[in-house]
């Protein structure tokens, strides 16, 4: 890894821990609009004073928190790619829109773009992530595929669902090794719901794999127990956003995932920040 990479990857993640907690906030483009995503400025504020690690936000929201995480320990992580969303006719139809140049400019310590396999536009998406890689190690800047499974496409894109998880353990494993194998320097994916089956994603997973938490949940403790499973099972971290900030305690919600995350707490203790 370049020196670049390597400086930037330590912002993102904890030194002590090599874990991260990851605070999303790039849905207005590709979901239907939320009321709990109307004032991104205060929920980086919410990641910040929570504690969190990074947030991820698109190009024109990173203009207006910058001022919120500056100075402060949570890292800049820009999404530059989109075109589809929850109304169109490609969920994933995803495009670069936004330079590794210019999410340098506007002080990203990382940059996000989405894959699958398997999907009508693979080879696109798939040229896309490793075009990108290629860029990004030029510019010594950490990039992240968010890496869906077709199956559960509509799923993810929903504001509010049951839990549920791909079915198929081996095809998130496909995901994620493809996404290494293609430059890039964390991947960001789903769990598989035991953690025996999503250890053998971990193992065929060569670079660190933060768990997604998909649509908000009502129950914030098995949200919870699930983020435990994953990272005793290997997963380096956590990527969420509509079960923070449309929780009713966002700030304690991302205190209790640092008490699991960084401090390996249980469950239970970690409610107590809740």
């Amino acid at each position: 890894m370049n020196p670049g990479k390597e400086i930037r990857m330590a912002r993102l993640f904890n030194k002590e821990t090599g874990k991260t907690i990851l605070i999303t906030i790039d849905h207005a483009v590709c979901i239907k609009p939320m009321n709990e995503l109307s004032d991104v400025v205060k929920i980086a504020e919410f990641a910040v004073e929570g504690g969190a690690n990074a947030i991820l936000v698109n190009p024109g929201m990173a203009k207006k928190v910058y001022n919120v995480i500056k100075g402060s320990k949570t890292a800049l992580m820009i999404r530059i790619d989109g075109g589809g969303t929850s109304i169109g006719p490609d969920l994933i139809d995803w495009s670069v829109y936004c330079s590794v140049e210019s999410a340098l400019k506007l002080g990203a310590d990382g940059v996000a773009v989405l894959g699958s396999i398997g999907v009508e536009k693979e080879a696109k998406l798939l040229l896309k992530i490793g075009q990108t890689a290629d860029i990004c190690e030029q510019w010594g800047m950490p990039i992240l595929a968010e890496m869906l499974p077709k199956e559960i496409l509509d799923y993810q894109f929903s504001t509010k669902e049951k839990r549920k998880w791909p079915t198929n353990s081996e095809y998130l494993a496909y995901l994620a090794r493809v996404a290494a194998e293609l430059g890039v320097d964390i991947v960001k994916g789903y769990y598989t719901g035991d953690s025996k089956t999503f250890r053998k994603v971990i193992d065929y997973c060569p670079i660190p794999y933060l768990v997604l938490s998909g649509p908000a949940g009502d129950d914030i403790e098995n949200f919870l127990k699930f983020v435990k499973e994953a990272i005793d099972s290997g997963a380096k971290g956590v990527s969420v956003g509509r079960n923070v900030w449309a929780s009713k305690n966002p700030v304690g919600v991302i205190k209790a995932l640092n008490r699991i995350v960084h401090e390996q707490e249980d469950v239970k203790l970690a409610m107590k920040e809740i």
